[in-house]
Formats: C-alpha cells, structure tokens, sequence
C-alpha cells in the first residue's frame, strides 16, 4: 500500500509538471530576454517592472499549480491510509520524495529533447538554456512538490506508536 501511495504521488507530480512544463519555459525565455532590454538603444527600460512581474507569475502558476495538484492527492492518500490503519516511517517518504523527483527531471530531460507532445504549451521558441536546467528546475519543484506530500501524507495517515518507532 505504501508503494501505491508513493507512486500515486509521483505519477500527480509528473502530470501537474507535464501540464505546466510551457509556463516554465516562457519564464526562462522571458528571463533570457531581459537582458535585451540593457542594450545600447534599447528604449523599453521603463517596462522591466512589468516584465519582472510577469516572470513572477509565470513562475508562480508553474510552482503553486503543481503543488496544489500533489497537495490535493497527498490529502487524498493521507485519508486513505488513516482508514486503512497503516502507517509510513518519515524515512520512507523522504526517500521516495527524493527518488521520484530524479526520476521526473529525468523524464522531462528526454522528453524535452525529444520535444514530446505531452509536455504542454510549450512556446515555439524554445529557450536557449541547456534542457539539462529546465529538467533540474522541475525536479527541483518536483522534489519541493513531493516533500510537501509526503509531510502532509505523514500528518494525515495513522500516528506511529512508541513500539512501532522503535522496532523499526
């Protein structure tokens, strides 16, 4: 039952960061275009707060969006296990976090090179960092992602008694 939670987990994480994929590269290409703005001739400086912001939001749906999709299936697995009366070891969730989270950026990693269909809205221009940074970046909201899950599956799953923490 624990290995079915886990991989629930990472198969919402994977989903939400394959639908959100396109408003992280925006915000990369919006990043790498700002630097245009400090050239000589350039008359736009007056609309980086703008742009600032915007990168901000960019980032902010591709972040919060995934987190709520993994919070809501965290919440849902945490009732499920609390009525199956079984309980996680903190260690547990921390190492499938952490696993799972390779496993995601290195899905992205291959399906960005291979310019896969399911990773959505994506921009047609892509940008011109390495797909090693984008697929590092979502799995590092990947692992953020699944951290929170896994705290939050911890909190709502039954409580470890004193005897079970010590056997183990």
């Amino acid at each position: 039952m624990k290995i079915i939670v886990a991989g629930s987990l990472c198969l919402i994480s994977l989903i939400a960061t394959c639908a959100l994929f396109g408003w992280l590269e925006s915000s990369v290409n919006l990043i790498e275009g700002l630097k245009t703005l400090f050239m000589p001739g350039a008359t736009t400086v007056l609309f980086t707060p703008f742009l600032v912001l915007f990168i901000l939001l960019c980032l902010g749906v591709f972040a919060f969006g995934s987190l709520s999709a993994v919070g809501i299936g965290a919440v849902a697995n945490g009732i499920i296990m609390r009525n199956c009366d079984i309980d996680i070891a903190p260690l547990f969730n921390r190492t499938t976090a952490f696993i799972s989270a390779f496993l995601i950026s290195v899905v992205i990693f291959f399906s960005m090179e291979q310019n896969a269909g399911f990773l959505l809205s994506r921009p047609l221009n892509h940008p011109a960092s390495p797909a090693i940074v984008l697929a590092g970046l979502a799995g590092i909201n990947a692992a953020l992602d699944l951290m929170v899950a896994s705290f939050i599956v911890g909190k709502l799953s039954k409580p470890r008694t004193a005897s079970a923490a010590t056997t183990g």
